[in-house]
C-alpha cells in the first residue's frame, strides 16, 4: 500500500484506514467518559454518513466549517468528513471566549459549524447577528429532552447522517465524485493561533502538509496495531490532531481522556504510546518525586538515592560505581515506579507544545521512560524534529524529520556554524501555505524559498541534533539595556520541589522579579496550609515568603552560572495556578511581552513597589 506521503488526499487516508484495520478497535471510547468501542470501520462509516450529508447541505470543497468542540469520537467524524469532501474546517474549543470565537469564524468566513453540544450552540447562536455568513449549524450531541425546540437552521448530526444515507441512496457516485476532486494541494484545514497582543493568525495547512508530516512522524516512531495511545491534549490542537491522524493510519488504538482524570486513565489504560506537553511531563515527575517525599526510613532514602542516580544519568554523568547501583535499582525498584507513574507499558512517550525543564528530562529518561522530546509549530503541521528511540539524548529535540531542513541564522538571515545560537529557520514539505487573509504577517515569516522563520533560538549541533535556548520574542531587556532569556530562569527555579510555575517579568525594569505558583502539596509539608495567609489570590504570610526566598536564591546563584543582573529581586506567590484555561497564562505572558493585562498590573507593579 502506498505511505501517507503518497496518498492523493485525507479520503484515501481514511479509506486505507477502513481497508487496513477494518473491524479492529480504534476508539474504545466516545469520548472522555463514555466507554463505547468504535471500530475503524464504523467511524469510517459515520465520516461517509457525514461527508454526504454535507454534500446535501450544498458544503463542498473550498467550504469554511467552524468546529467547536472537543475530544470525542465526533470531532474526528466530523473533521474527516469535511476532509473527505474538501470542505476546509476552522477548529477551536468549546472554552474559546466568545468575542475570540466570533473573530475566527468570521475572519475565516465559515458558512456552517459544527458544535459539540447546546451550551456551546446557545453561545453561538446569541452572537450570529455579527456573522452573516454563518449559516447551518450542526449539532453534535443529541439537545436534552424536553428542552426548548432547535431553531429552524440547526440540525442535528443524527439528521445529518440521515441526510447523508439519502444521497448516497439516490447517487452512489455523489461522495467519490466530491473525493477525487481534491488534491494534494488544496487547503485542508485553517488553525488559529492563540493571540497575545493581536488578533489571532490562521494557519493555512494543506492535505499535503499533513500527509506528509503524519509520513515524517511515522517514519520515526513506528506505531501500530498492538500500541494504545492516551489522548489528553485538545484535538483542535495541531500537536494532538497529528498524533490522531498517525493513530488511525498505523492501527493503534487512542484513548479519550481529559487533564482532570490523567492519574487514573494512566493506570486504567496503561498506554504503550504517551504524547503530552510538558505540564504533563512536570505532573508524572513531580508525582514521582512527591511520592519519595512521603516515605521514611531506608525506603526514602533508597528512593531518593536512584532518583538522584537517575538525573546523573540522564545527564551523562554516571561514574561506574553511579552504574552499577543504578543497574541494581533498574532490576529492583525502577520498574515499580515506571508502573506506578504511567502504568508501566509506555514504550514511546513525546514531549512537544512547549519547553521540557531540563531536570524533568533528564530525570525521567534516567528512570528509563522513553522520553522523547519534539519541536514543531502550527505553521510546521506540526512537528519539525523529534528525538529517536535509538540517539534519546537529553537537552535536545533530535534531529529533523526525514525531507526536512532546519538551519539557524543570524538577525541579518545569515547562516550560523555549528554551535552558534541564532534564530530556527525551518524548510519542508509540511511548512504552512500561508496566514488566511494576512499576506503581511505570511511575509514576516515565510520567504519566497519556503524557509520560515519559527521565531525560536537555537544552534546545531556537530551530530545534526538540535538544541532549542528560547523564543527570540520572550527577550526581557533591562532598563540598563542588558538582555535576559527568562526561560532558563524559569527551569532553574522549577526544579525546587516548591515551585510548580515560574514566570520571569522586567521588561524595562531595573531588576527581574518572577510570578511563582507554589507546589501546594510540597508547601504543605513544609508549613501547615493554615499559616500560608492565603488571600487575594496570593500567599503572603511572612514565614512562606522568607521560605521561597531562601529557595530562589539557593538556585538563582554564580555557581549556577547566573548573572548578577539575573538574579530576582522581586516575587508574588499566586495561589492559582497559570493555566490557558482560566486565561492567567496567556495574560502572563502578554506582561513579558509588555502588554501589561488589567489582571496584572497592579501585581506587577506591587513587585517593584510602584
Amino acid at each position: 500500500m502506498p505511505t501517507a506521503a503518497q496518498l492523493r488526499n485525507f479520503a484515501d487516508l481514511v479509506q486505507q484506514a477502513a481497508q487496513r484495520h477494518g473491524d479492529a478497535v480504534f476508539l474504545p471510547r466516545r469520548g472522555p467518559r463514555e466507554h463505547r468501542p468504535t471500530s475503524f470501520a464504523e467511524l469510517v462509516g459515520e465520516i461517509r454518513e457525514i461527508a454526504a450529508g454535507l454534500l446535501a447541505q450544498g458544503i463542498t470543497k473550498g467550504t469554511p466549517v467552524g468546529l467547536v468542540a472537543e475530544n470525542r469520537a465526533e470531532w474526528l467524524a466530523c473533521d474527516l468528513a469535511c476532509a473527505c469532501i474538501g470542505a476546509v474546517d476552522v477548529p477551536r474549543g468549546t472554552d474559546t471566549p466568545p468575542a475570540e470565537l466570533e473573530f475566527i469564524l468570521g475572519h475565516a468566513s465559515c458558512r456552517a459549524a459544527f458544535v459539540e453540544d447546546e451550551h456551546a450552540l446557545r453561545g453561538l447562536l446569541s452572537r450570529r447577528g455579527s456573522l452573516p455568513e454563518l449559516g447551518t449549524l450542526f449539532l453534535m450531541t443529541a439537545p436534552p429532552a424536553g428542552g426548548e425546540p432547535l431553531p429552524a437552521d440547526v440540525v442535528t448530526l443524527e439528521q445529518l447522517r440521515a441526510a447523508g444515507r439519502r444521497l448516497l441512496t439516490d447517487d452512489a457516485e455523489a461522495l467519490a465524485r466530491a473525493t477525487d476532486a481534491v488534491g494534494r494541494d488544496d487547503l485542508l484545514t485553517v488553525i488559529y493561533t492563540s493571540g497575545t497582543t493581536a488578533n489571532p493568525k490562521g494557519v493555512e495547512l494543506t492535505h499535503g502538509n499533513l500527509l506528509e508530516n503524519i509520513d515524517m512522524v511515522e517514519d520515526v516512531l513506528h506505531f501500530g496495531p498492538s500500541d494504545t495511545a492516551l489522548s489528553i491534549l485538545p484535538s483542535w490542537h495541531a500537536y494532538e490532531r497529528i498524533m490522531d491522524y498517525v493513530l488511525l493510519y498505523a492501527g493503534a488504538q487512542l484513548v479519550y481522556s481529559d487533564r482532570r482524570h490523567v492519574k487514573p486513565d494512566l493506570a486504567a489504560v496503561r498506554p504503550t504510546i504517551l504524547v503530552a506537553v510538558p505540564r504533563i511531563w512536570e505532573m508524572v515527575h513531580d508525582g514521582i518525586v512527591g511520592a519519595a517525599r512521603k516515605l521514611t526510613g531506608t525506603k526514602r532514602r533508597l528512593l531518593n538515592h536512584a532518583l538522584e542516580l537517575a538525573r546523573a544519568k540522564g545527564r551523562g554523568e554516571l561514574g561506574i560505581g553511579g552504574r552499577i547501583a543504578h543497574a541494581i535499582y533498574e532490576r529492583t525498584l525502577l520498574p515499580k515506579v515506571r508502573e506506578a507513574a504511567t502504568g508501566g507499558r509506555v514504550r514511546i512517550a513525546v514531549s512537544g507544545g512547549g519547553a521540557l525543564p531540563a531536570h524533568v528530562d533528564e530525570r525521567l529518561v534516567g528512570l528509563g521512560l522513553p522520553l522523547l522530546n519534539g519541536y514543531g509549530l502550527t505553521e510546521t503541521s506540526p512537528v519539525v524534529a523529534v528525538r529517536h528511540p535509538e540517539t534519546n539524548r537529553c537537552g535536545t529535540i533530535g534531529p529533523p524529520l526525514p525531507r526536512t531542513q532546519i538551519e539557524v541564522r543570524d538577525e541579518q538571515g545569515r547562516a550560523l556554524p555549528v554551535g552558534q545560537v541564532g534564530l530556527i529557520h525551518i524548510r519542508g514539505p509540511q511548512v504552512m501555505r500561508g496566514y488566511h487573509r494576512n499576506p503581511e504577517a505570511t511575509r514576516a515569516v515565510l520567504g519566497a524559498d519556503g524557509w520560515f522563520n519559527s521565531g525560536d533560538l537555537g544552534c546545531l549541533e556537530r551530530d545534526g541534533h538540535v538544541r532549542i535556548t528560547g523564543r527570540a520574542k520572550d527577550t526581557i531587556v533591562l532598563a540598563g539595556g542588558e538582555n535576559v532569556e527568562p526561560e532558563r530562569i524559569e527551569t532553574v527555579l522549577k526544579t525546587s520541589p516548591l515551585i510548580e510555575q515560574a514566570v520571569v517579568v522586567g521588561q524595562d525594569r531595573k531588576h527581574l522579579a518572577a510570578l511563582i505558583v507554589p507546589h501546594r502539596e510540597h508547601l504543605e509539608h513544609e508549613l501547615p496550609h493554615d499559616r500560608w495567609d492565603e488571600s487575594d489570590g496570593q500567599l503572603k504570610a511572612t514565614t512562606v515568603r522568607e521560605l521561597f526566598r531562601k529557595e530562589i536564591d539557593r538556585l538563582i546563584t554564580a555557581e549556577n552560572g547566573f548573572r548578577s543582573l539575573e538574579r530576582i529581586g522581586g516575587f508574588q506567590l499566586l495561589s492559582e495556578p497559570l493555566t490557558p484555561d482560566n486565561g492567567l497564562l496567556t495574560q502572563t505572558l502578554k506582561v513579558r511581552r509588555h502588554v501589561v493585562h488589567e489582571r496584572f498590573a497592579g501585581l506587577i507593579e506591587a513587585l517593584y513597589g510602584v
